[in-house]
């Protein structure tokens, strides 16, 4: 099983739209995945970002309830694959977890061969959803 858990700073928007648009793009192969999301920082258990959640059903991506949680050390050991929306989230995971000595922590678009960040684009959240969407291809690509 590959355990992925995609993060960003808060857990209520870019992590949990990776999350859901991977958990779509695997849905035959569910029990080859656990796939998880969770923030960079402190969060309060918020629910996924209105703007998020419209995107998601514009694009048909089913999603379910969702409670942000902070990365935690104990998830470096559970998962196989950290990927970070941002380059911030990175030094903050690499932080809580002590470091990366698995290299496991990368960038979603690192998957693209691009060293960019997922935008926080509340115009719509198009070039949000867009580097998700390549970055999550190309993530499964790479591990399938």
């Amino acid at each position: 099983m590959k355990k992925i858990l995609f993060v960003c700073s808060g857990n209520t928007g870019r992590s949990p739209m990776a999350e859901f648009f991977m958990k779509n793009l695997v849905k035959n192969l569910d029990e080859k995945f656990l796939i998880a999301s969770a923030a960079s920082k402190p969060t309060d258990g918020g629910d996924l970002h209105e703007g998020i959640a419209a995107k998601l059903r514009e694009e048909n991506i089913p999603y379910t309830k969702h409670t942000a949680r902070q990365i935690t050390a104990d998830d470096y050991a559970k998962f196989d694959y950290i990927v970070c929306m941002d380059k911030g989230n990175i030094a903050q995971v690499k932080a809580i977890c002590g470091g990366d000595s698995e290299g496991k922590i990368k960038l979603l678009l690192y998957f693209c061969g691009e060293d960019k960040d997922i935008p926080w684009d509340k115009n719509g959240f198009a070039e949000t959803f867009s580097d998700i969407e390549r970055g999550c291809k190309a993530l499964l690509e790479t591990i399938k």
